[in-house]
Protein backbone atom coordinates (compact mmCIF):
# COMPACT_ATOMS: atom_id res chain seq x y z
CA UNK A 1 0.00 0.00 0.00
CA UNK A 2 3.28 2.40 -0.71
CA UNK A 3 2.65 5.42 -3.24
CA UNK A 4 5.00 4.99 -6.21
CA UNK A 5 7.96 7.19 -6.44
CA UNK A 6 8.78 7.18 -10.08
CA UNK A 7 11.26 10.14 -11.42
CA UNK A 8 11.43 9.74 -15.23
CA UNK A 9 13.76 12.07 -17.82
CA UNK A 10 10.29 13.50 -18.40
CA UNK A 11 9.32 13.93 -15.01
CA UNK A 12 8.64 17.74 -14.17
CA UNK A 13 10.93 19.18 -11.69
CA UNK A 14 9.08 19.24 -8.41
CA UNK A 15 8.70 22.90 -6.62
CA UNK A 16 8.40 21.18 -3.00
CA UNK A 17 9.37 17.81 -1.36
CA UNK A 18 6.68 15.31 -0.16
CA UNK A 19 7.45 14.07 2.79
CA UNK A 20 5.77 11.20 3.19
CA UNK A 21 8.08 10.34 -0.32
CA UNK A 22 10.65 11.13 1.74
CA UNK A 23 9.56 8.83 4.71
CA UNK A 24 9.20 5.61 2.63
CA UNK A 25 12.73 6.24 0.89
CA UNK A 26 13.93 7.00 4.43
CA UNK A 27 12.14 3.40 5.47
CA UNK A 28 13.52 1.52 2.68
CA UNK A 29 17.40 3.01 3.09
CA UNK A 30 16.67 1.93 6.81
CA UNK A 31 15.71 -1.56 6.03
CA UNK A 32 18.91 -1.98 3.56
CA UNK A 33 21.12 -0.60 5.96
CA UNK A 34 21.23 -4.05 7.77
CA UNK A 35 23.91 -5.93 6.55
CA UNK A 36 21.91 -9.32 6.81
CA UNK A 37 18.84 -7.87 4.86
CA UNK A 38 21.60 -6.67 2.52
CA UNK A 39 23.33 -9.80 2.09
CA UNK A 40 19.90 -11.39 1.09
CA UNK A 41 19.20 -8.60 -1.59
CA UNK A 42 22.44 -9.14 -2.98
CA UNK A 43 22.27 -12.68 -2.98
CA UNK A 44 18.51 -12.27 -4.74
CA UNK A 45 20.29 -9.82 -7.76
CA UNK A 46 22.62 -11.95 -8.08
CA UNK A 47 20.57 -15.59 -8.56
CA UNK A 48 17.78 -13.75 -9.69
CA UNK A 49 15.10 -15.79 -7.34
CA UNK A 50 15.77 -17.89 -4.89
CA UNK A 51 13.87 -19.83 -2.26
CA UNK A 52 14.54 -19.41 1.46
CA UNK A 53 15.86 -22.81 1.73
CA UNK A 54 18.33 -22.12 -0.84
CA UNK A 55 19.12 -18.53 0.47
CA UNK A 56 19.90 -20.49 4.65
CA UNK A 57 22.37 -22.99 2.66
CA UNK A 58 24.20 -19.81 0.80
CA UNK A 59 24.37 -17.98 4.47
CA UNK A 60 24.22 -20.85 7.25
CA UNK A 61 21.40 -18.50 8.89
CA UNK A 62 19.16 -20.14 11.02
CA UNK A 63 15.44 -20.03 9.35
CA UNK A 64 14.17 -18.09 12.21
CA UNK A 65 16.74 -15.45 11.31
CA UNK A 66 16.23 -15.55 7.12
CA UNK A 67 12.32 -15.42 7.83
CA UNK A 68 12.31 -12.04 9.99
CA UNK A 69 14.83 -10.81 7.34
CA UNK A 70 12.97 -11.54 4.55
CA UNK A 71 9.59 -10.60 6.50
CA UNK A 72 10.87 -7.09 6.37
CA UNK A 73 12.08 -6.74 2.64
CA UNK A 74 8.67 -8.07 2.00
CA UNK A 75 6.93 -5.61 4.30
CA UNK A 76 8.83 -2.63 2.50
CA UNK A 77 7.98 -3.69 -0.69
CA UNK A 78 11.62 -4.76 -1.63
CA UNK A 79 11.67 -8.68 -2.12
CA UNK A 80 8.44 -10.68 -3.66
CA UNK A 81 7.13 -14.36 -2.71
CA UNK A 82 5.56 -15.80 -5.62
CA UNK A 83 4.57 -19.58 -5.23
CA UNK A 84 5.90 -22.19 -7.88
CA UNK A 85 4.14 -25.88 -6.67
CA UNK A 86 5.19 -26.62 -3.61
CA UNK A 87 8.17 -23.95 -3.25
CA UNK A 88 7.89 -19.99 -2.42
CA UNK A 89 10.44 -18.66 -5.06
CA UNK A 90 11.97 -14.81 -3.47
CA UNK A 91 13.01 -12.00 -5.64
CA UNK A 92 13.57 -8.29 -5.76
CA UNK A 93 10.71 -6.93 -6.74
CA UNK A 94 11.00 -4.97 -9.87
CA UNK A 95 12.88 -3.13 -11.82
CA UNK A 96 12.95 -0.04 -9.61
CA UNK A 97 14.77 -2.47 -7.06
CA UNK A 98 17.36 -4.11 -9.19
CA UNK A 99 18.38 -0.75 -10.65
CA UNK A 100 19.02 0.60 -6.89
CA UNK A 101 20.82 -2.44 -5.87
CA UNK A 102 23.16 -2.33 -9.53
CA UNK A 103 23.74 1.41 -8.61
CA UNK A 104 24.77 0.06 -5.27
CA UNK A 105 26.67 -2.45 -6.31
CA UNK A 106 28.60 -0.17 -9.14
CA UNK A 107 29.35 2.61 -6.01
CA UNK A 108 30.79 0.06 -3.77
CA UNK A 109 33.08 -2.17 -5.10
CA UNK A 110 36.38 -1.14 -5.38
CA UNK A 111 36.72 -3.12 -9.10
CA UNK A 112 34.39 -0.81 -10.22
CA UNK A 113 37.21 2.45 -9.66
CA UNK A 114 36.07 5.52 -11.04
CA UNK A 115 33.00 5.66 -8.65
CA UNK A 116 35.75 6.07 -5.53
CA UNK A 117 38.20 8.61 -5.48
CA UNK A 118 41.38 7.04 -4.18
CA UNK A 119 41.34 9.05 -0.86
CA UNK A 120 37.71 7.54 -0.26
CA UNK A 121 38.44 4.04 -1.08
CA UNK A 122 42.06 4.44 1.24
CA UNK A 123 39.71 5.58 3.97
CA UNK A 124 37.12 3.10 3.96
CA UNK A 125 39.68 0.11 3.87
CA UNK A 126 41.06 1.35 7.27
CA UNK A 127 37.53 1.99 8.69
CA UNK A 128 37.35 5.40 8.61
CA UNK A 129 34.06 6.99 7.99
Amino acid sequence: AYRTMTITAESPPRDTVDQRDVRRAAGIFKVLSHPSRLTIVCHLLNMRNATQKELIDKTGWPQSTMARHIGQLRERGLVEATRDGTEVRLELAGDVTRNLMDAMCDWVHPETGEQFTSSYRQRAEVGIQ
